[in-house]
């Protein structure tokens, strides 16, 4: 994909949340909203979390009611409740858990605050806004968190916001339990691209992008690296199972025909794994091991999958 194609995703990104942001309705009907809390700053942006009146707890715990993976995030950080009776009627109010960092109501430290609509909440580095919202605003909420997080062409998780998962997985997951990085390239591209032009090869992209998300499980996580190159993550799976998990894709990919109007083609996919923390204790060691077993797997001839292991047998 040529840098103009970027520019032009990039500014039909910002077109279509200035579109989204035009349709708001901010003089909807109070009883008609719902409490949220949309993530500013410190995590993933744009992301909008439902508040019930039943207590939840916002904390870095997996068993946190609303589970903040961010490491300025105490493990039980803050309690968010709806209160019946106060000053000014029935509310929500927030409760700092005596947080390492504490919790800030509009940039003012507080043990207890009754929340108001628009309120900013500081909980370490993370940013929310407390909303009361209509329908056709958490809509908003949610385009915008898919245009900020999300490949436009492909629909998977961008660079970033893969990171973002794979560096919370990698804090929360006991090291006795093992997960599987894999790292993908499609093979002749480039001579696709030489024959029939970059909006074929573009296509094959965004075809691929399709069948790796048919291809994941619940559980995993997949991601563009850049161009057609894909980062996977499989938790709590072992290389073997990464493995049989990958050869669902390379099988996929090599059978399907990726069709333009004056062509029909194939491509397949050189895939490498790697597992932490075996191969990696850490995101960067991690991708780097993978990357590795994806070169190998390019000159095994390609069209194939190699770990790590792999490589220390070779």
């Amino acid at each position: 994909m040529q840098d103009s194609d970027f520019d032009d995703l990039s500014t039909t990104r910002m077109t279509e949340i200035s579109t989204i942001a035009g349709s708001v309705d901010a003089n909807a009907p109070a009883d008609t909203r719902e409490a949220s809390l949309v993530v500013l700053a410190g995590w993933e942006i744009g992301k909008e979390i439902k508040v019930t009146q039943t207590p939840m707890i916002v904390g870095r715990a997996a068993q946190a009611e609303i589970c903040i993976n961010a490491p300025s995030i105490s493990r039980n950080h803050a309690k968010i409740e709806w209160v019946e009776a106060g000053a000014e009627g029935a509310h929500f109010q927030i409760t700092d858990l005596a947080s390492s960092n504490g919790t800030r109501v509009n940039n003012v430290r507080v043990t207890t605050k009754e929340l108001q609509n628009g309120d900013k909440i500081h909980m370490g580095d993370v940013l929310f806004k407390f909303v009361l919202q209509d329908a056709v605003e958490a809509q908003f909420h949610q385009d915008v968190h898919r245009l900020i997080h999300y490949d436009q062409l492909t629909g998977l998780l961008t660079r970033e916001a893969f990171r973002q998962r794979l560096d919370a997985l990698l804090r929360i997951t006991p090291k006795e339990q093992r997960m599987t990085l894999a790292m993908t390239d499609l093979d002749g591209l480039k001579r696709v691209n030489d024959r029939h032009g970059h909006l074929m090869g573009s296509r094959i992209i965004r075809e691929m992008g399709g069948v790796v998300r048919e291809c994941m499980r619940e559980q995993d996580v997949a991601g563009i690296y850049g161009g057609d190159e894909c980062m996977l993550l499989f938790p709590a799976t072992a290389l073997d199972g990464g493995r049989a998990q990958s050869e669902i894709l390379r099988q996929r990919i090599q059978e399907h025909i990726f069709s333009e109007e004056h062509a029909d083609v194939r491509v397949t996919i050189s895939i490498g794994l790697a597992e932490w923390p075996t191969h990696g204790d850490a995101a960067v060691p991690l991708l780097a091991a993978a990357d590795r077993a994806l070169y190998a797997a390019k000159a095994a001839g390609r069209n194939c999958i190699r770990g790590v292991d792999d490589l220390d047998t070779v």
